[in-house]
């Protein structure tokens, strides 16, 4: 879902108020022309304050991207300032995830009219993140994670060179040929510790409000971490299709922003790892004080919060492990009777909660966990339990409904081998465990034989998977999983 493009400047007196955009005859009025040394080809975005072509750069050979200040927005000077300041502050960072800044230059002035203001920069051919909401589209957790990284990086730099960027937004943010990130437009940076009264004046604040951070929509005076607020507004919108906040006008959106806690990133999108979950959560805390300290902060935790290497539990691995806890639970029963079903089946669950091995799982290096990489949790683990004996709880559902609870009763009894000796009676408990629980969880378990995360009936329920515990780098068990 692609929410709704509010570019505003937002008025302490008045409200909120567009920002002009240009007209389509003045985008076409460009196509073709000459501005200095550089052919303008063909248009190629339009935002806010001005439309961005594809020109050919005639002194150096090469493919440059033009920015041009619409006529009608020259003669306003705030506008006027705010298009020069874009450029210089480009052009004083030197980094790769900014877009550079090569040339700034006039229009030539047609018919009478004054000419106006273009510069040239650096050509970033792969469209912006806002075209993959513009599909209905969403980002994958980890790219996700990785253009963060490198956004971060951007600002970083920025933040080095003393801007404070103060628009971060998906349509803001350029994807090269090689899926690299750059940071575009600081038309409304502000120096670091400076102020900016030539851009917001009588309590004017320009930014977008879908991701502007709270201090900032009051006007109050910012850093850095007012970006990183807008950075984890603009992921959170990637990774769900949603902004964090809607709503039906400008003023409603902030108004959300000053007031509603932050919507957490994985119960909007519960593929988003809770690791890299937490770190955006982060970034959207009111307080700035409460996000991270520093972009190098922000950076580590994203690297922290890297997936690790997952190598799921094949069919016979998984075989295995419930043929050493079938023949575990066989023994318990032929020792203490049918109640020791009932025992085993309580530690099935609690090691799967709190560990997430069993026996055989352990003596297999195999590990249950949720989807997510969570523990499993008590009522999972339940959960899991029943669905993966589904069988035997639903013939007992079935006999205490129609016949009764004594009836059950007598068919447990009658189940146990009472009239064999203590050993006879011990084989055949085993035997009666193993050929009973091994047909049950057969039954669920041959999905995993073909589902490409391993997964049995009972995981896709529940929302587990089962994994290789690693040891160290990587551990025995990666071996054997591909041999699975």
């Amino acid at each position: 879902m692609k929410a709704r493009a509010f570019e505003t400047t937002l008025l302490a007196d008045s409200g909120p108020r567009a920002t002009p955009r240009p007209s389509d005859a003045s985008v076409e009025r460009w196509v073709g022309a000459t501005l200095d040394h550089f052919d303008i080809e063909r248009p190629l975005a339009r935002g806010g304050m001005g439309a961005v072509y594809v020109a050919r750069d005639r002194s150096l050979d090469r493919r440059v991207a033009i920015k041009v200040l619409p006529d009608e927005l020259a003669q306003q000077p705030d506008l006027h300032e705010r298009f020069v300041r874009e450029a210089r502050a480009q052009a004083r960072l030197n980094s790769p995830h900014v877009t550079h800044i090569y040339y700034i230059g006039t229009t030539p002035a047609r018919g009478g009219e004054q000419s106006s203001l273009y510069f040239a920069m650096e050509l970033v051919d792969g469209g912006a993140l806002e075209d993959v909401l513009s599909r209905g589209e969403t980002l994958a957790p980890e790219r996700a994670r990785k253009l963060m990284i490198q956004v971060a990086r951007g600002l970083r730099d920025a933040q080095t060179a003393g801007i404070i960027h103060r628009d971060i937004k998906p349509s803001n943010l350029l994807v090269d040929r090689n899926g690299d990130v750059k940071i575009a437009d600081f038309g409304v940076a502000k120096p670091v510790g400076g102020n900016d009264v030539k851009i917001t004046q009588d309590g004017a604040v320009v930014g977008s409000p879908l991701y502007m951070a709270p201090e900032q929509a009051r006007g109050e005076a910012i850093d850095h971490r007012a970006d990183m607020y807008a950075l984890g507004c603009t992921f959170h919108h990637l990774l769900t299709g949603k902004p964090p906040f809607d709503g039906a006008t400008p003023l409603a959106v902030v108004s959300k922003h000053l007031s509603l806690p932050p919507p957490a990133v994985c119960e909007a999108e519960p593929s988003v790892p809770a690791a890299l979950g937490s770190v955006i959560d982060r970034l959207m805390r009111k307080e700035p004080e409460r996000r991270f300290e520093d972009y190098d902060a922000l950076i580590a935790a994203l690297e922290r919060a890297a997936p690790e290497s997952t190598e799921y539990g094949g069919f016979w691995a998984r075989g295995a492990a419930v043929a050493i806890d079938v023949a575990l639970a066989g023994t318990v029963i032929g020792l203490i009777g049918w109640p020791g079903l009932v025992v085993h089946l309580a530690y099935v669950t609690f090691m799967h909660a709190w560990s997430g091995q069993t026996a055989g799982k352990y003596l297999m290096n195999l590990q249950v966990r949720r989807s997510d990489g969570r523990r499993l949790g008590w009522f999972r683990s339940m959960a899991r339990t029943i669905v993966a004996l589904w069988l035997p709880f639903l013939a007992g559902l079935v006999i205490l409904l129609t016949e009764g609870r004594s009836e059950l009763r007598q068919t447990i009894e009658r189940m146990q081998p009472r009239e064999l000796d203590a050993f006879q009676a011990l084989l055949l408990a085993i035997a009666i465990g193993n050929a009973l629980l091994t047909l049950l969880y057969l039954g669920g378990l041959a999905l995993a034989a073909f589902h490409p995360q391993k997964r049995a009936a009972h995981d896709l329920v529940v929302g587990s998977e089962v994994v290789y515990k690693l040891r160290g780098r990587r551990g025995a068990g990666a071996s054997r999983a591909a041999a699975a």
